[in-house]
């Protein structure tokens, strides 16, 4: 049987260090991801949290904004 030539492009061969920064930049942009749902999931328990304690919707958004979004990494 004759080889066929594949249709489309043929991708290039990388090497291994190409491969690993492409894996290390897949992982870095996933751990952006994570680390900002986190956030957004603390921010808004946090708001449920005031709103159930008694707080108005204005004033438990500018505590959450505060506490979740303005914290210092240790």
């Amino acid at each position: 049987m004759p080889k066929v030539k594949p249709l489309g492009k043929s991708k290039k061969v990388l090497s291994k260090i190409e491969k690993a920064e492409l894996r290390a930049a897949n992982m870095i942009a996933n751990d952006k991801k994570m680390r900002d749902a986190d956030k957004q999931r603390a921010y808004k328990q946090y708001i449920e949290y005031k709103l159930i304690k008694g707080h108005s919707q204005e004033d438990a958004e500018k505590m959450a904004k505060e506490i979740v979004y303005n914290q210092q990494v240790v």
